[in-house]
């Protein structure tokens, strides 16, 4: 497995700072929802900067404890909690843990991995049989009603690029079935999308897909999806305060594991 983005410098920490800045409190509300138990297993599949363990970490007691994982684990290898322990996981490998973890969460990572099949069957394999499966993923849908033509522009030249990469745009609404396919029960499927502008000041959002688009654009003018006019115009969208964006539609997917094979 390999991500589109490989350098984790200070650049990539802020990239991820504002990520998870819009997508946690979703996240916890989520997890909140599930009915966490104090005791559980928990893993958190490409962590980035590890905020959703820690939050777990603060919910469990001495019984319980969070195995936060990523590709890279530049950031991740800093947090210093009793409950954490931190791991390099590339779930297209075969896992080390086999049915360990009562809880698995994996937020925008699943729409990366080219063998689909291959990374479910390993996420499978290390819940626990009544285990809970939290899938985060994005969607591109809303984006393409936009009323910014140069918006839309720049995200189906996203598109076609990502097909290339093995990069699913529409991860997020085909993850319900593809688990279901896969022999767990779907017990929930909702989506957040958000609207944001160019507003000065604290603007995650904005900061997310503005770092996010600058390491993406320069390859899709380069190969040819995207004119550098188009690029241009993007930036300068993403500074007008009365340009409000959509977003990305985050759609959580909550599975369970049977308990009982069959």
């Amino acid at each position: 497995m390999r991500y589109v983005i490989t350098e984790y410098d200070e650049q990539e920490r802020a990239r991820l700072s504002a990520l998870a800045e819009i997508t946690d409190p979703y996240t916890f509300y989520q997890l909140d929802r599930l009915g966490l138990s104090p005791d559980w297993h928990c893993l958190e599949v490409g962590a980035g900067i590890g905020t959703v363990s820690l939050w777990l970490a603060e919910r469990l007691d001495k019984g319980g404890d969070v195995l936060c994982t990523d590709l890279q684990t530049t950031f991740i290898d800093e947090i210093d909690h009793p409950r954490i322990t931190t791991e390099r996981l590339d779930i297209t490998e075969p896992p080390t843990h086999t049915e360990r973890f009562d809880l698995v969460v994996v937020r925008s990572v699943y729409h990366h991995v080219p063998d689909r099949e291959l990374a479910l069957r390993h996420l499978g394999a290390m819940l626990r049989p009544g285990g809970h499966l939290l899938m985060i993923e994005p969607d591109v849908h809303p984006i393409f009603s936009d009323p910014h033509p140069v918006w839309r522009r720049a995200w189906q030249a996203y598109f076609q690029w990502a097909g290339r990469k093995g990069i699913d745009p529409y991860t997020g609404q085909r993850a319900p079935n593809q688990l279901a396919d896969f022999g767990l029960r779907v017990v929930s499927v909702e989506g957040e999308t958000r609207l944001f502008n160019g507003a000065a000041g604290d603007n995650p959002a904005r900061d997310l897909y503005r770092q996010t688009l600058h390491i993406i654009l320069p390859e899709l003018v380069a190969k040819g999806f995207l004119p550098q006019a188009d690029s241009d115009e993007i930036d300068a969208l993403l500074d007008r305060p009365g340009a409000w964006l959509m977003s990305p539609c985050f759609i959580a997917t909550h599975a369970v594991k049977p308990a009982v094979a069959g």
